[in-house]
């Protein structure tokens, strides 16, 4: 991870504690193998369609809102550009801008995407509140009201083609690359660790729970152990 990158989620971390403090936001983060929420939702043309469309393709979710002024805009920017520089083959994974705003309409979608330069191939939609609310929450991405706008992660999450969470990136500064390889896990090849990282963690502190044991035991045992060399000394010298 990036110095810059790394920044980035600490700084995010410790905004979300502030929010979190004051109430304005639940304490939610990406889970892998959580389904993503079954809503429905409408695209620009006004067309109401369902999530359950995408199943059978690794999906690139961007949640974002049209009248953000700087990290949505970033946000769609990056992921032209690494999609740009990706050996990945566009007709094997979609692409998804929703907006986390329950005020956008299909017309404002249809001239963001104009506005952006949004590539024809990537879809874009929106939903009713509590539509929103289950997504966000299905894919652990944290929504703060700040005035008339949002606080939020820059966040991109990656479901696999059963639109589970497989994988996700936060901040901006991706590579083509690391898009590679995060619809290569959602596609469901490579990244063992990170599939079996609970797994591992528990092995991991189920060894270091015997060492300490064992520590334990054994420097008992040489408290108490009258054949021990030390102690032998210790009553001679007395």
């Amino acid at each position: 991870m990036s110095t810059k990158r790394l920044f980035a989620v600490l700084a995010l971390a410790l905004l979300s504690k502030s929010f979190l403090r004051a109430g304005a936001l639940e304490n939610v983060a990406p889970q892998r193998g959580r389904y993503a929420a079954p809503i429905t939702w409408t695209d620009e043309a006004g067309r109401v369609r369902k999530l359950s469309d995408f199943s059978g393709y690794p999906l690139i979710l961007l949640p974002i809102y049209t009248r953000c002024p700087g990290a949505c805009i970033q946000n769609v920017a990056q992921l032209k550009k690494a999609l740009a520089d990706s050996k990945g083959d566009p007709r094997e994974f979609r692409v998804l801008l929703f907006s986390f705003d329950p005020t956008d309409t299909s017309s404002m979608l249809a001239e963001y995407r104009q506005r952006e330069s949004v590539p024809l191939g990537w879809l874009m939609g929106t939903a009713d509140q509590s539509s929103i609310d289950a997504l966000l929450e299905s894919i652990g991405f944290q929504v703060g009201k700040a005035g008339t706008g949002f606080m939020h992660p820059n966040l991109l999450v990656f479901l696999d083609s059963n639109l589970r969470v497989a994988k996700w990136i936060y901040g901006i500064n991706y590579s083509g690359r690391e898009i590679d390889a995060a619809l290569k896990v959602a596609s469901g090849r490579g990244d063992w660790i990170g599939q079996h990282s609970d797994v591992l963690y528990a092995i991991l502190l189920f060894a270091a729970s015997l060492l300490c044991v064992a520590l334990f035991h054994h420097l008992r045992q040489r408290r108490i152990d009258p054949n021990d060399a030390h102690w032998r000394n210790q009553a001679h010298s007395s």
